[in-house]
């Protein structure tokens, strides 16, 4: 079968039971595409609720599952890693354990990249909210022709989500690029990092993920987590050092910076729904690295990391109410569309 592998989709896996994988491995055997095409590599980060075992079943049952077990915990970045480094496919896709594909969409990945010989593919995805499913595409981009990075980026910005890109294995290992481990928001830099060397690279209109936002999530609960913060800041830092390193010579240099940029203006924005020490804040604010920033709130963090605490500390409440206001009202919106 390794001869004629066309995909690897590998699940990074953390007590997955607890966290849709069964949905998620289903929506992949519920495909049309021949299973002797693809590869399917859980990459189980130490699970606790009995995934392992039931991993062990589901490969009895499906000879193309390949289950790899961390001996620790190295988190969604370091599994994906592991993955990669068994992958025997063309092609690697990744997905997320509570998020699941849509009917058909890998068989149309399939057919797009017999007819196109490319680094990167970009897909799309339906942002939704559980218990809201809908079709409708989350990027809907008009550029769709086959170009480099400089010009991918000129014309349809960063896509960052590592779900939605299936690249070229022999192209994705020259790069020598890898995920950070032990880390959260780890796919920023990376995307960044792998598009620097694509030259082939074209984005096409196909659903393929339904990106399901749970309130267990990342970045629903960066606001609560004042490790996540951290994390959040960092990745801006690494990003924006692509930025004056690897992208010091590229047209796009001033995009990667405005993405770090970007990243900072989310670590103070959900300043505001974060309750914790005036130290504590003012420690994550000390993080940034960026010199002059685009906007407002981050200049004012840095300029005045107490009274930003403060002031960020009394917000607390309003902010709280009115985000969980805004997911509900997003959630149907979305789906009435």
């Amino acid at each position: 079968m390794n001869n004629t592998l066309f995909f690897s989709i590998i699940i990074p896996v953390y007590n997955g039971l607890t966290h849709d994988l069964p949905v998620c491995l289903n929506s992949i055997w519920d495909q049309s595409l021949d299973k002797e095409l693809y590869e399917v590599i859980c990459v189980d980060d130490c699970s606790t609720d009995g995934t392992r075992q039931w991993l062990k079943e589901q490969r009895e049952a499906h000879s193309n599952l390949q289950v790899i077990e961390n001996q620790e915990n190295i988190r969604q970045g370091g599994s994906r890693n592991r993955g990669v480094e068994a992958a025997k496919g063309k092609y690697i896709l990744f997905i997320d354990q509570d998020d699941y594909y849509h009917k058909g969409g890998i068989d149309k990945v399939y057919e797009h990249l017999k007819e196109n010989e490319l680094n990167i593919l970009v897909t799309d995805s339906a942002y939704q909210f559980k218990g809201y499913e809908h079709n409708n595409l989350q990027l809907n981009l008009k550029y769709t022709d086959i170009t480099d990075c400089e010009g991918y980026v000129k014309r349809n910005g960063w896509t960052i989500a590592p779900w939605r890109l299936c690249f070229n294995r022999e192209f994705y290992n020259r790069t020598g690029v890898k995920f950070e481990e032990n880390c959260r928001i780890e796919d920023v830099d990376w995307s960044v990092n792998l598009f620097f060397y694509a030259k082939r690279v074209q984005y096409q209109p196909i659903l393929l993920i339904h990106y399901i936002k749970a309130e267990s999530g990342t970045t629903d609960n960066m606001y609560r987590n004042k490790e996540i913060l951290i994390a959040n800041t960092m990745a801006g830092n690494r990003t924006l050092r692509l930025g004056y390193e690897l992208y010091k010579n590229s047209a796009i240099k001033s995009n990667v910076i405005d993405l770090a940029d970007s990243y900072y203006n989310y670590t103070c924005k959900y300043l505001f729904g974060l309750f914790c020490s005036l130290k504590g804040k003012k420690e994550i604010i000390n993080l940034i690295e960026i010199k002059e920033s685009k906007y407002r709130l981050v200049r004012y963090a840095i300029k005045y990391p107490t009274l930003y605490a403060i002031f960020t500390n009394c917000m607390v409440p309003l902010f709280r109410i009115a985000r969980t206001i805004h997911r509900k009202r997003t959630a149907k919106r979305l789906q009435s569309q």
